[in-house]
């Protein structure tokens, strides 16, 4: 019986530790979000401009 009882608080613990990591989690990733404002010319942009899907790279050579 006592090994049940073990086992059941193994459990709790293992269960309460993942959803406290998956509350650190999403509050991390709501916070990291950044407004930027991009400047395009024609001559850097390929394909139509009502495309449903954009891909900005961002490259720093140095």
């Amino acid at each position: 019986m006592s090994c049940e009882i073990d086992r059941v608080r193994i459990r709790q613990r293992v269960y309460t530790v993942l959803v406290m990591l998956a509350l650190v989690t999403v509050a991390t990733v709501s916070r990291s979000r950044a407004d930027v404002e991009l400047t395009v010319s024609p001559a850097m942009t390929r394909g139509a401009a009502t495309a449903p899907v954009t891909i900005v790279e961002f490259a720093d050579y140095q």
